[in-house]
């Protein structure tokens, strides 16, 4: 069996069953069974962090990285997720956050915004190129990626085989830094400020390559708490005329639409929120969502600047993103012939093609798949068909599949235990 890397885990000793996180589930992961704790399904789970940001008592936390993780590099360069700026309100000065990173002991502060930029111009490229099945989804939210992964296995062949400005990013800092500075690249730690446990596995055990640019990552949520003494510090000295001419600003990929607004596009369609997202693509899988060539789709609510590791409001960050925009943001100027011949040469791709997720959930033999799923129906036709959860599963069909799989007895459900149901 696979082993996956999760970025969150339950705190056994702090849950205390109350099923929140399991109703709330996309992918119906969570189970509470047995001692009435929350048990997650490596395979099912995207890290979406939904069960984190609902659980009443905090049972779930992220695991990300502590910034003392890589006091052992030379050379620490830190590139932060342009949600970041956005978790501090408008009148801060985006160079005062890389002056406060600065203080933490980062050497250099590299923002994903140009990578940004020349992504969305080769995404004009690989549209114009593609003659396949549409609408095309974007790759840039890991947790959606997964989710085609775990759950529409025949939609993997329309996510976009482009990496993410994050990746490419990193991959510019281990091209030209090491020469630049005269030093090994294993000298070099390069670390992302993440806004979800998405991004961490991503980064940890990404799906498209054998590993990633990053060394590590560590959560909005971590770096706030440490950043913000520096900030305001920072601030109450800081002069705008000190900032270099060579300092550019651009809040990047944070919200919803913002792809398809650098690509400018025709015929899109950007949804966000996991509950939507998933309404899009069942449309997709059954064909009935026609005259839309390209899908931007997010896990968060309104985007990244929803994600469950950030410390502001999302409302207000996306209020403090759209003032910093107007007071800060230069738009970002990229080389296009240079652009045009990396795609070419493929640099902007996935090393390895999106795949299906292999899960215990699927079986790879017909005959048995159909006996099971005969099976799962006629239990669930025994059920109330209420959802009551009182069995531990999200739904009474998640319980019929439970059974089939040898995860439950039919006795765990009430209405079947009152009646006297055997197995």
């Amino acid at each position: 069996m696979h082993q996956y890397y999760h970025a969150h885990k339950v705190v056994l000793e702090k849950c205390r069953g109350h099923m929140t996180c399991m109703r709330h589930c996309p992918t119906q992961a969570i189970r509470v069974r047995d001692n009435g704790k929350a048990i997650i399904s490596e395979e099912l789970c995207v890290d979406c962090g939904i069960c984190i940001s609902v659980c009443p008592v905090g049972a779930i936390v992220p695991i990300a990285d502590p910034i003392t993780e890589i006091s052992h590099f030379k050379h620490k360069v830190v590139v932060p997720s342009p949600v970041l700026y956005s978790q501090f309100e408008s009148s801060i000065h985006p160079h005062i956050i890389h002056l406060a990173l600065k203080k933490l002991g980062f050497d250099t502060v590299v923002d994903v915004a140009t990578s940004s930029a020349a992504l969305a111009r080769a995404l004009v490229k690989c549209m114009e190129k593609y003659h396949g099945r549409h609408p095309l989804i974007s790759s840039h939210c890991p947790s959606i990626v997964r989710l085609i992964q775990v759950k529409y296995p025949d939609l993997v062949e329309l996510v976009v085989p482009l990496d993410v400005p994050r990746e490419v990013t990193a991959r510019e800092i281990r091209k030209n830094l090491p020469a630049k500075l005269g030093l090994k690249p294993e000298d070099i730690g390069v670390i992302y400020i993440a806004t979800c446990p998405a991004k961490i596995v991503s980064i940890k055990q990404p799906a498209e390559k054998v590993r990633s640019g990053f060394d590590g990552a560590i959560s909005i949520m971590d770096a706030y708490s440490v950043l913000l003494p520096h900030v305001m510090a920072i601030k109450e000295e800081f002069d705008e005329s000190q900032v270099a001419e060579d300092f550019s600003f651009n809040a990047g990929w944070v919200t919803m639409g913002s792809i398809t607004r650098s690509a400018k596009m025709e015929n899109w369609l950007a949804v966000s929120g996991l509950d939507h997202v998933i309404q899009i693509l069942d449309d997709i899988e059954n064909s009935r969502l026609r005259n839309i060539d390209f899908v931007e789709a997010l896990a968060c609510m309104l985007g990244c600047i929803g994600g469950p590791l950030n410390v502001e409001n999302p409302y207000v960050a996306r209020t403090n993103s759209i003032k910093q925009r107007e007071k800060y943001e230069k738009l970002i100027d990229v080389d296009d012939e240079d652009v045009d011949k990396k795609f070419e040469d493929g640099y902007y791709f996935f090393k390895n093609p999106i795949l299906p997720r292999p899960t215990a959930y699927f079986d790879t033999d017909l005959e048995t798949s159909i006996k099971r799923i005969k099976e799962r129906d006629k239990v669930h036709r025994k059920l109330r068909q209420i959802d009551c959860g009182c069995c531990g599963a999200p739904t009474c069909m998640a319980f019929a599949e439970d059974f089939v799989r040898g995860e439950a007895k039919l006795t765990d459900c009430i209405f079947l235990a009152q009646r006297g149901e055997e197995e």
